[in-house]
């Protein structure tokens, strides 16, 4: 029944139940909270984008660590700003975000939100300053673009031509291990070729020094004796230097000094502070001498060891 009067003489609005059509259109549901998506009754679909965190987990940092961001049981934000206890994900790690603030990970604005920190400068890498010689100075071109000069190669290729194998690694080794070369083996190779011993070891003493220039400066060494040093620190790393020296030496392969280089990078403020203190000045970061030896980095006002910034990558470093 529609439109019967009352006692009052009023007009009475209709009773039924069923709903007016009209209300249809105006309806408007919002699908999801991180799509952006806004879909109205006629059937379209508008653009809304959301100011909250994507409603799926992500661990993919490669665009942020923000963009990893999840409550601390895993699920996703919905409709709020994260806060010190919700976990991001970094190398596969989840960390709380205010974890991750003191270790510089992300920034803590004034306002007590978080957000993805700028890159910081990076420091130069000391381990690939190759030195460029002119082409006049070189011999040959070593598989790796790596030689030890004019002199020391021409040398080499004689010894190598006239000596057994053996003999130059054991020379190589002597000096490695004890610093001089075995008095017995350059005998042995002077006899080879019918030379004096003090020739010998004046040919051995020139390749020996071009290589240990060219591997230096492969390297990025500027104190050999810090980096001696470093190498006799541990039985397991001078075992593995003589073999990188040897494949370098006999085969001008240079994977292996790089992996020695890559090792010593994390430890270098424990033997070289004042080289790591001019690095870390001239990329503008501040620093502070760590009880005990070494240097802490002062990231957003908190100290992290060298080893620690350089092995998570909060230090980064350019090549060339």
């Amino acid at each position: 029944m529609t439109n019967w009067i009352t006692a009052t003489g009023d007009v009475e609005a209709s009773a039924s139940t069923i709903a007016d059509k009209s209300i249809t259109s105006q309806i408007k549901t919002e699908v999801g909270n991180g799509g952006g998506w806004q879909s109205a009754g006629d059937g379209k679909a508008t653009s809304n984008p959301s100011t909250s965190y994507q409603a799926r987990a992500n661990d993919d940092d490669s665009g942020g660590v923000m963009a990893t961001v999840r409550s601390p049981s895993g699920s996703p934000l919905m409709s709020r700003s994260p806060n010190g206890s919700d976990i991001i994900m970094y190398q596969g790690m989840g960390i709380p975000l205010a974890v991750a603030a003191n270790m510089g990970l992300v920034t803590r604005n004034p306002d007590g939100s978080f957000s993805d920190k700028e890159a910081p400068a990076a420091l130069k890498d000391p381990t690939a300053q190759v030195r460029a010689k002119a082409p006049a100075d070189k011999a040959t071109v070593a598989t790796d673009g790596v030689t030890f000069g004019e002199t020391a190669e021409a040398t080499l290729t004689e010894l190598m031509g006239s000596q057994m194998p053996g003999d130059l690694i054991k020379t190589m080794d002597s000096v490695l291990l004890t610093g001089d070369v075995d008095a017995a083996t350059i005998g042995r190779m002077a006899s080879m070729d019918g030379s004096e011993p003090a020739e010998m070891a004046e040919k051995v003493a020139t390749v020996w020094q071009g290589a240990y220039d060219a591997a230096s400066d492969f390297m990025g060494i500027e104190n050999g004796e810090a980096f001696q040093a470093f190498i006799t620190s541990d039985t397991r790393r001078q075992a593995d230097m003589v073999e990188a020296a040897r494949n370098f030496f006999m085969h001008n392969k240079t994977e292996g000094l790089q992996t020695m280089a890559d090792a010593y990078l994390p430890a270098m403020d424990r033997y070289e502070g004042s080289r790591v203190k001019a690095m870390l000045t001239e990329a503008g970061y501040q620093f502070a001498d760590r009880p005990g030896g070494g240097v802490n980095v002062m990231v957003n006002g908190q100290p992290i060891s060298w080893e620690v910034a350089v092995k998570q990558k909060i230090i980064t470093f350019s090549r060339g």
